[in-house]
């Protein structure tokens, strides 16, 4: 009964490949705090493939069939293997036409999903093998058989239905919609056969026995129809649609004999005969069409006994009458087998990457950082411009230098603190230091984006050549669509460069701006005194010092509030932990098909920074008050001060003052900057290492194409060499031979190096002047070996003309007719010493080697 899949059981046969160092630099791009944790992962996922490559045809084999496919299902959520991220080729070889003419038909492709159909393939087969090795005559084997051939045909269809379809290009026969949806059904109907034959050998009832072999004709039924539109020419395909027929009809015959026999427990002759005939019939059948596939002579033989006595009973006892078949009742169905869902999990299995995020919570964890860091940015800005607004209106008001300064001859006390601020900082020479950093690192960045994208026009460049030349031959997906995202990405990293560099910019005119104060503002106390000129002294009313009483207490309430300012802003730079929304955004993901990730962000960022933002609003409300407040009390100061006044005093000051404001801002501006380069050149590299990994990718590939249709052109028979010129016969005819130089003494053509082809690839590798950025390029042109350029020895073909073929008069006695070596010129460093005897060459025209 298993005879079909003891001729089906070879798996598909695949070859290597390189897992390690894609998955390692992926890993270090996006993952780099557990890349030394996740490289055992990827240690482990290696070996695993080693092992499916020659699995064992076992139990043991088909679990390591499965885990693998769980692994590498597991993995494609978080380690997205295809031609743009992850770009590993994987090849897998069909498993019908490995023994034929066709031998070698194969499909590769560059992404995870042709290895899970490939794998779960053959956790198919390897199932369908242990079935069919299994003793039918024990109450075990049929129980295992019956298990496997249901775990084979739930297999394959989950290949059928789930994988299959979402596949652009169907790389090998094997895997077709049709191929799969055969295998589904014949699987299914085995396993159904099981079931029918352990009926019978514990004895059942035969009006169950009958309907199991009945759903079992059902389904070889269903084998047979789909098979046949199959074409697999060339392999034992054919046969196994035949046979599938022949079993058809072997499992109807028998629900027929099975029938019978409940007729005659009923006394119904009349039926029992009409179904002995059937099965006969299509016992018969099966016989034919079997060719000795599997055994069925026997049973055969038993219905056409039963017959014989069932007709003789009818002749001398019951004269029944004898319906035709079409007349009686159906014989009713019980469909037990079903295919057996793929499973999720294996005792033992765990996923090695099961700490990684996966890509869309991943994503979604991005999108909330994105959402999250315009939203900090948005209110600190508010903050600091709120902040800003309010220092330049206390500078108008030379506040609050001008309630410190009513002798006119002392520092005010808030100058001497801010200019001993700044030099704490690092004053002016710390600030140049920093602007003269900045172009570095904005360079380095440019210099990473410009040589990437570099590389990736070369390599779109090298495959439009080589696709140009070889037309369709060359089949391999255009570089264009493949780096389409990338130069996205790369535009998008040049437009941010762009506005990062008119920031400095900005940046920079505030510093000229504001030199000459910072400058005064970083040096000693006595400079700074001498740097202001001397005022007046002033004296004021009751109401003004009343006004500078109010003034002070204002000044106050200014620190407290830029203090609480600063505390805000850090309150907002340290919310929102990272970690705990990724939490939420997994379990999410865990729990509801629908993945809700905007509604959630939504409602964390109001949680989280609501408060702060109705913060902001109130700050800033306080600081319209209080400037306010500050105007009205420093109109009164003013107006109540009497004496001698200096404007370049009070002008003096207010230029400090506006210096060390920007001194300030300055200093965060440029640590801001510098911070953002560093970042960027990360995610640079991490972009170039990415595009740099493709590149090698789609070389290698391009170099195996190269190979394969070279040694089809190198296969190909030569054209005939052509005919001299008639003119030369001519010639050659009228006149009286040459001279015939004697073997010994005629020089042999120099032999110009094979043209290459083409696209060839000439290896040569590119040190860039970023650090870790080392691509090996091919030149998209074949180039020969003399140094790059075309420069070849002479011309090949010459010397097989003899000199009697040519007019006489054309070239004089003794001259040299090989242009390319002038009489005399020393040829020794084309023709090592040694490997061209001087006797080869013609007397005085290349004198000895030296």
């Amino acid at each position: 009964s298993s005879g079909i899949n003891a001729e089906y059981g070879e798996p598909k046969k695949g070859d290597r490949a390189n897992l390690h160092r894609p998955l390692m630099t992926f890993i270090m791009g996006a993952f780099p705090e557990q890349q030394e944790e996740m490289s055992v992962g990827v240690d482990d996922v290696s070996k695993m493939r080693e092992k499916i490559l020659a699995v064992e045809k076992s139990e043991k084999g088909a679990e390591q069939l499965l885990r693998y496919y769980l692994q590498m299902s597991a993995m494609d959520c978080k380690l997205p293997i295809n031609e743009n991220q992850i770009h590993v080729t994987f090849t897998w070889y069909d498993s019908f036409y490995k023994d034929s003419v066709f031998s070698g038909k194969r499909g590769s492709a560059a992404n995870s999903l042709f290895e899970r159909c490939s794998v779960l393939f053959n956790y198919a087969a390897v199932s369908s093998q242990i079935a069919a090795s299994q003793n039918l005559d024990t109450d075990d084997g049929l129980k295992i058989a019956a298990k496997y051939f249901q775990v084979a045909s739930g297999a394959f269809l989950h290949l059928r239905d789930k994988l299959v379809p979402t596949m652009q290009k169907v790389p090998t026969p094997d895997l077709s919609l049709e191929v799969l949806g055969s295998l589904t059904a014949l699987m299914q109907a085995q396993a159904q056969e099981c079931i029918y034959i352990k009926a019978v050998a514990d004895k059942m009832k035969e009006k169950v026995t009958c309907r199991l072999a009945g759903s079992a004709a059902d389904f070889y039924g269903e084998a047979y129809k789909a098979m046949s539109n199959v074409n697999l020419k060339g392999t034992s395909w054919d046969k196994w649609t035949a046979i599938c027929l022949a079993k058809q009809n072997y499992m109807a015959g028998l629900a027929e004999y099975y029938q019978s026999m409940v007729a005659k427990e009923n006394k119904v002759i009349g039926e029992e005969l009409a179904r002995l005939t059937e099965a006969n019939k299509l016992l018969g059948d099966a016989v034919k069409q079997s060719a000795g596939s599997f055994e069925c002579k026997d049973i055969l033989s038993k219905v056409n006994r039963a017959q014989a006595a069932a007709q003789k009973d009818n002749d001398f006892i019951y004269h029944d009458r004898v319906p035709n078949i079409s007349d009686l009742p159906n014989i009713g169905r019980a469909p037990v087998a079903k295919p057996t869902p793929v499973a999720t999990e294996v005792e033992g299995w765990v996923d090695v990457f099961s700490k990684l995020v996966p890509l869309n919570v991943q994503q979604a964890a991005t999108m909330y950082a994105s959402r999250k860091d315009a939203l900090i940015h948005l209110e600190v800005s508010r903050l600091r411009e709120a902040t800003n607004a309010l220092n330049g209106a206390m500078n108008s008001m030379n506040l609050p230098a001008a309630i410190e300064d009513l002798g006119g001859k002392e520092i005010p006390a808030s100058l001497i603190e801010k200019s001993g601020d700044v030099r704490t900082k690092g004053g002016l020479m710390t600030l140049r230091q920093s602007f003269d950093d900045l172009p570095q690192l904005l360079q380095r960045n440019e210099e990473i984006i410009t040589e990437t994208l570099k590389a990736l026009n070369d390599e779109e460049a090298s495959d439009k050549h080589l696709r140009g030349t070889f037309g369709a031959k060359w089949n391999r997906t255009k570089s264009e669509d493949l780096t389409k995202s990338f130069k996205e990405q790369g535009d998008k990293y040049q437009s941010i460069l762009t506005n990062a560099r008119n920031a400095d910019k900005i940046v920079r005119e505030k510093f000229e701006t504001n030199i000459r104060a910072i400058d005064i503002l970083s040096k000693d106390e006595s400079t700074l005194i001498d740097s202001i000129p001397v005022g007046g002294a002033q004296s004021l009313s009751g109401q003004g010092q009343k006004a500078v009483a109010s003034l002070k207490s204002f000044m106050d309430q200014i620190k407290l509030l830029k203090g609480e300012r600063d505390a805000l802003e850090q309150k907002f730079k340290t919310g929102g932990d990272t970690e705990e929304i990724i939490a939420k955004f997994s379990q999410l993901n865990t729990e509801s098909n629908l993945f809700n990730d905007e509604g959630l962000s939504t409602e964390h960022l109001e949680k989280t920074y609501g408060p702060l933002q109705a913060a902001v609003t109130d700050s800033i409300s306080r600081q319209d008050e209080l400037i306010a407040k500050i105007t009205g009390a420093n109109d009164e100061f003013v107006q109540s001060k009497t004496g001698a006044t200096s404007d370049p005093r009070s002008e003096m000051m207010t230029e400090l003052a506006q210096g060390y404001d920007a001194f300030i801002e300055l200093m965060s501006n440029l640590a801001e900057g510098t911070k953002f380069y560093n970042n960027l050149t990360k995610i640079l590299t991490t972009y170039q290492s990415n595009v740099n990994d493709f590149i090698l990718a789609r070389n290698t590939e391009k170099e195996d194409l190269m190979k394969s249709l070279q040694g089809n052109l190198a296969n190909k028979t030569p054209p005939a060499r052509p005919d001299p010129p008639q003119f030369h016969q001519q010639a050659a005819q009228s006149s009286a031979p040459a001279p015939q130089a004697s073997p010994m003494t005629q020089a042999p053509a120099p032999q110009a190096p094979p043209l290459a082809v083409p696209g060839a690839p000439q290896q040569y590798n590119y040190q860039g002047s970023v650090p870790g950025y080392q691509p090996s390029y091919n030149m998209p042109y074949g180039m020969p070996a003399y140094g790059g350029y075309y420069t070849y020895p002479g011309p090949a073909g010459y010397g097989t003309y003899p000199p009697a073929q040519y007019p006489p008069g054309q070239y004089p006695p003794g001259q040299n007719t090989r242009p390319q070596y002038p009489p005399g010129q020393n040829t020794g460093a084309q023709y090592p010493p040694g490997q061209y005897p001087p006797s080869q060459y013609p007397p005085g025209q290349y004198p000895p080697y030296t």
